[in-house]
């Protein structure tokens, strides 16, 4: 009996395979007529598909941009004090007899944002034949001039407008008269920090004045009419001017006290009947104050019998001084 061995034995076997292609021209022939009926298949594939789509938008054609029921009919625009409807058909080329599918909505919002004094656009299709305009408007803050930038101190169209943000536009026609009692910011020029309109202003003088201004709003708004200007004279303080000529120093904070402050001494002003001409609202006690000598009317000031003569011009305004200091610091 053969006994088998513990070993295996690997044996590799190489298989050659001899290939061989036959050409000829009968073979070649009918290679052709297959590539051919592949051609002619996909090509009747894409044929049916261009057809559908053609076929689709002649119909998307006439049941919407071609039906007279789509046409435009009437414009829907929020209230608002930029445009009114003439305005934005003339300004966004509106075509009055064009069907409402042919606008292009995203279109009509960017050139919306175009517009001075329009801050946020949105143009809605509304079917049949309507189209909204919902705008929201900017709403100004102050005036802004800097002469030395050709943007002069002037209240009327075109000119300077910020709103509370900081963005700067020109006055539109329809604001003029909303924004004529706004105080005009003066700023100095910048050469870092340019004022450009349609941008943002980022002038380090005018977030100061902002401040100072919204405090007036906040404060006391009905007291906003009666300022005329508002400006930083150097790094320490601004200077409001009113509308009657009062020029008050203010400091760059603290600006709740300065502001009662001021207002008590105008009104005590006003029922002594004289006017301040400048009145220095930095310090906490005794506000130092000068008022007007030629315009201030006369003042009855008690004299004894051994003298009639009335006290020199200097000698009232010292008086009015002293009074008005003891009204403040009473505060």
């Amino acid at each position: 009996m053969r006994k088998r061995s513990s070993r295996f034995r690997h044996h590799t076997h190489q298989v050659k395979v001899l290939k061989s292609e036959v050409m000829s021209a009968r073979i070649a022939w009918y290679g052709f007529l297959d590539f051919l009926k592949l051609t002619v298949k996909v090509g009747v594939v894409i044929g049916l598909l261009l057809a559908a789509a053609y076929g689709i938008r002649q119909a998307i054609e006439h049941t919407f941009h071609r039906n007279p029921d789509f046409r435009l009919q009437a414009i829907n625009l929020t209230p608002n004090d930029v445009l009114d409807e003439t305005d934005l058909v003339d300004q966004l080329g509106i075509d009055l007899t064009g069907n409402i599918f042919d606008f292009d909505i995203d279109f009509l919002e960017q050139e919306l944002l175009r517009i001075p004094g329009i801050a946020t656009a949105k143009v809605e299709r509304n079917l049949p034949g309507t189209l909204n305009f919902r705008i929201t408007t900017r709403k100004p803050a102050a005036w802004i001039a800097c002469p030395e930038e050709n943007f002069p101190t002037s209240r009327r169209q075109q000119a300077l407008l910020v709103d509370h943000d900081g963005f700067t536009y020109p006055c539109p026609p329809r604001q003029v008269d909303g924004a004529m009692d706004l105080p005009v910011i003066v700023l100095a020029p910048a050469s870092d920090s340019p004022i450009v309109p349609g941008k943002p202003l980022t002038h380090p003088q005018f977030k100061r004045c902002l401040h100072l201004l919204r405090t007036i709003v906040a404060k006391c708004p009905e007291e906003l009419a009666s300022v005329d200007t508002i400006s930083q004279t150097n790094d320490w303080s601004l200077e409001l001017t009113t509308k009657s000529g009062t020029v008050a120093t203010f400091g760059l904070g603290n600006h709740e006290l300065q502001l009662a402050h001021l207002g008590q001494a105008l009104d005590h002003a006003r029922k002594k009947g004289y006017r301040i001409a400048t009145i220095n609202l930095i310090p906490r006690r005794n506000v130092p104050i000068t008022v007007r000598g030629d315009d201030e009317p006369p003042r009855a000031i008690p004299v004894s019998e051994e003298s009639s003569e009335e006290p020199p011009p200097e000698t009232r305004k010292s008086r009015r001084s002293d009074d008005l200091r003891s009204l403040l610091n009473r505060n």
